[in-house]
């Protein structure tokens, strides 16, 4: 008779033993026809839930003391860092439309039909003179930029002034409404050339000495003549404003607003061209 080697065994071996086949045996099956077993193993997960949410009940209900028991100085300190957050964000967005706006200027200082030969140099204002009777601004442009005085600086719009002063890295540029500014214009409608001089205000200029016969209307398109060689030729000023004409005096008071952003261009452009009255871009007009 063959002896019985399992009765030989401890019993916890024994059990181990067809612990193990069970399992063989389980994960057999499973794997050649897991629609049979699938039934009990979706039976046994719904038994294990409840078990698994009372063993997280633990974790949560630390959770849910602590949001409770935060103290006043906790939620305070929060509120002020989301405030700075939000802080901060408002500031970027502010900047970023600052620098769209900005954008939005450069491509009309670059688009300006104003600029021929590409003969420009691209400032910025970062400055008045320190008198307030006198419309001098400062750019960010100067001897090592090649800026010379004399050279007319102007927006997208028309001409601003003229560089006054140079030095190293920055140059004074006279705005055409400082009282002591004046250029020679042309009317575009009619040709007749004056003399445009500034007022002190920074949104009106004033034609000097034309006669009260003279055909001036308002809406009249004031250029640059070209004469005396201060300012090229052919670039908008501004328009006519306003014509009073009296009978007991020899000359009209005109009106002229100029086309420059005078009081609020931040960004320029320098000429560096020669006089271009030879030149004459709006000569066929």
């Amino acid at each position: 008779m063959q002896p019985n080697l399992f009765s030989r065994q401890p019993p916890s071996f024994r059990s181990f033993v067809i612990a193990v086949i069970t399992c063989l045996a389980l994960l057999f099956i499973n794997w050649r026809i897991p629609h049979v077993i699938k039934p009990a193993r979706d039976v046994i997960y719904a038994a294990y839930n409840p078990i698994y949410a009372l063993a997280s009940y633990p974790v949560l209900s630390r959770e849910w003391l602590n949001q409770q028991t935060k103290s006043e100085t906790q939620l305070r300190r929060e509120n002020t860092a989301m405030q700075a957050e939000l802080l901060q964000a408002q500031v970027r967005l502010q900047k970023l439309s600052e620098l769209s706006a900005e954008n939005t200027r450069l491509r009309g200082l670059l688009d300006t039909p104003l600029i021929i030969d590409g003969r420009m140099e691209i400032a910025e204002v970062i400055g008045t003179d320190a008198d307030p009777l006198r419309h001098i601004i400062i750019i960010n442009r100067g001897e090592t930029n090649q800026i010379k005085v004399g050279q007319t600086v102007l927006d997208d719009k028309g001409i601003m002034g003229q560089v006054i002063d140079v030095y190293p890295h920055s140059s004074r540029v006279m705005l055409l409404s400082d009282k002591e500014h004046s250029l020679s214009v042309r009317l575009e409608r009619t040709g007749m050339r004056a003399i445009v001089s500034g007022t002190g205000d920074l949104g009106r200029l004033k034609m000097e000495y034309v006669p009260t016969s003279a055909n001036v209307k308002i809406g009249d398109k004031v250029y640059s003549s070209g004469l005396g060689e201060h300012f090229p030729a052919g670039y908008l000023v501004g328009t006519v404003s306003q014509v009073r004409r009296h009978n007991s005096g020899e000359f009209s008071e005109i009106d002229v607003t100029p086309a420059a952003q005078l009081a609020s261009g931040h960004h320029v452009v320098v000429l560096f061209s020669e006089s271009l009255a030879m030149e004459q871009p709006y000569a066929d007009r």
